[in-house]
């Protein structure tokens, strides 16, 4: 599959903004679909990557979860999530236990192996990202990293809220 290439990012981000007006949050938005485009040019098997890898971190810092709650979260199809799991305990990145209450509950957990593939992955990550910000001020790293954070929240938020008020309609 062909992955567009820098000039096609630029020439389709300028057709978007063009289309959608140029205030900041079309410049948010345009932006967003760019970098999913980009994230796209990293290579065959990146989305997968960045699918496990995000139900390795999901494991990581929640414990224990349904395979039903990790579809949810990562808004796939749980067949999709069924055979990532799969996957993943064949590896042994990840285990399945009963549970003892209900015996048609599968917890899966994160193991050993999968918290030090996750932590190689994030080291991956953290070098990627070196070397795009190599030339910025720490300054710049740092008011990037907290805007960052604090639109992925909000948006995070936003999304839980929609959820919710779909759930209550």
């Amino acid at each position: 599959m062909l992955q567009p290439t820098t000039s096609q990012l630029e020439r389709a981000r300028a057709l978007l903004a063009q289309a959608a007006g140029d205030s900041a949050n079309t410049q948010v938005a345009v932006g967003v679909i760019q970098l999913l485009m980009t994230a796209k040019r990293v290579g065959p098997g990146q989305h997968e990557q960045a699918t496990v890898s995000a139900m390795l971190s999901k494991l990581a810092l929640q414990g224990p979860m349904r395979s039903a709650d990790l579809s949810h979260f990562l808004q796939l199809d749980p067949s999709t999530v069924s055979r990532h799991i799969n996957s993943l305990v064949d590896g042994e990145f990840v285990a399945k236990t009963t549970d003892d209450r209900d015996r048609r509950v599968q917890w899966i957990q994160i193991t050993d192996a999968g918290r030090a593939r996750l932590h190689t992955r994030m080291n991956e990550r953290i070098t990627q990202i070196e070397k795009v910000t190599d030339g910025w001020s720490d300054v710049d790293r740092a008011l990037f990293s907290a805007l960052l954070s604090r639109f992925i929240t909000d948006f995070d938020r936003t999304i839980d809220e929609a959820d919710h008020e779909a759930e209550q309609a």
